[in-house]
């Protein structure tokens, strides 16, 4: 249940992430959204303990203020199309209607004031200090306006004024005081986590630069090595991130594997598939005709010596994801799915999806393009030949993202095309 539970919040979480933010707005965002999924699951049970508790002693105002609470917390929670702000100022209402509801309910002796003090914490660390300094301000006029009423009016059910003016007063002050520290206290470090993720941020781009130019350079020495190979890396490394993005958003069995930062290391590492290549001897990788059993065997290997080479940089390096997907996917994109390919013979789910990935994609474009022993294949003809061998030479479910995908395919091979 534990699990369940975990699962599905996180789910929610994400569901609800703007696709482009900042890393402090993303923060922000997990924040609010976790915790208006937890508490609508967290406060359930309490919710209908406290209303059963109440209803039978007679307090039918409780009963009335849990409901209202509760019922706009899951409107909160279930309606998809509040922005994010909203949300967020839905929720501070939500808590200072409980707040002040509480404190005329059952005076200073109750938990009013612990609510009331949390709202200007959540103004200021889910939008900014300016809002939380407001909420403090907005939250005190309020609660002098409603002593005031009660002084003239002498409301019999407000109880703000029953142990003294003077406490009040006192009580007042300090939450006033007390609120505006601590909400100073959250801008300044988020100010200071907000230069800290600009340095980092900063800082990553340049490691992806030169992360970028480094699997250009290394890609390419294949490259030189076959010159007819033209665009192709550029293409391949465009197939990958479709293919991965349709599975990602479109198929139940890949989606929990495909995050937004995996599918973009498969796109990155792509370039790097026939980086082995570097080690087959030129009379057999250049060979214009087609190979003998003994040279095929000699080309097998490009797939040993790239993961060897990846391999090695990552033990340079350290555990490094990228170097890893990157040695996968040159390990093992000519494996097949009914297990007839190489260099182990591996079949079905026990081929890392990164490799089943970059096979469509390997294929297609071994297909569409030119060589001096072939011509190249129409888009229509690449096609029938992928969808023919679905289950036997490639996952079925990355053939069925490839169909889905099929016009960008072609759209990324006119644009890269080899001049």
């Amino acid at each position: 249940m534990k699990d369940f539970l975990a699962r599905k919040l996180r789910e929610y979480v994400q569901r609800h992430m703007s696709d482009e933010c900042d890393s402090l707005l993303c923060a922000q965002e997990r924040i609010l959204y976790g915790l208006l999924g937890m508490s609508s699951v967290v406060l359930l049970f309490p919710y209908l303990m406290g209303v059963t508790m109440a209803s039978r002693v007679g307090l039918w105002p409780i009963v009335l203020i849990d409901t209202i609470c509760y019922g706009w917390l899951l409107f909160l929670v279930f309606n998809r199309s509040m922005s994010y702000r909203h949300r967020v100022f839905g929720l501070l209402l939500l808590i200072e209607f409980l707040a002040l509801s509480l404190l005329l309910i059952t005076g200073n002796n109750g938990a009013g004031w612990l609510w009331l003090f949390l709202s200007p914490v959540l103004a200021a660390l889910l939008l900014d200090c300016r809002s939380g300094y407001l909420v403090s301000v907005v939250s005190t006029l309020v609660l002098l306006v409603l002593a005031l009423l009660d002084l003239v009016l002498s409301l019999d059910w407000v109880m703000l004024l029953r142990e003294g003016q003077g406490l009040f007063m006192v009580i007042v002050s300090n939450y006033l005081t007390l609120s505006i520290v601590v909400v100073f206290i959250i801008g300044r470090l988020l100010n200071s986590l907000e230069g800290t993720l600009d340095a980092l941020r900063q800082g990553t781009r340049e490691l992806e630069l030169t992360q970028a130019a480094t699997v250009d350079t290394m890609a390419s020495l294949a490259e030189y090595r076959d010159l007819e190979t033209g665009n192709h890396i550029v293409r391949t490394r465009h197939y990958v991130q479709l293919l991965a993005r349709q599975l990602q958003q479109h198929s139940p069995v890949h989606a929990s594997r495909l995050d937004d930062e995996t599918v973009e290391l498969l796109s990155r590492s792509a370039p790097l598939h026939d980086i082995g290549k570097v080690g087959v001897p030129d009379n057999i990788l250049l060979k214009p005709g087609k190979l003998t059993a003994d040279e095929f065997e000699e080309m097998k290997k490009h797939t040993e010596y790239g993961c060897e080479a990846l391999m090695h940089a990552e033990e340079k390096l350290g555990s490094n994801h990228f170097l890893r997907l990157a040695a996968e996917i040159a390990w093992t994109h000519h494996e097949r799915w009914d297990g007839n390919g190489y260099p182990r013979g591996l079949g079905g789910e026990n081929i890392p999806l990164s490799g089943r990935i970059m096979a469509v994609a390997d294929v297609y474009d071994a297909l569409i393009s030119r060589r001096v022993y072939k011509e190249a294949s129409t888009h229509e003809e690449a096609m029938d030949y992928i969808i023919a061998h679905a289950g036997r030479r490639f996952d079925p479910e990355v053939v069925k993202a490839f169909q889905a995908v099929a016009d960008e395919f072609r759209a990324v091979a006119r644009q890269f095309a080899d001049q």
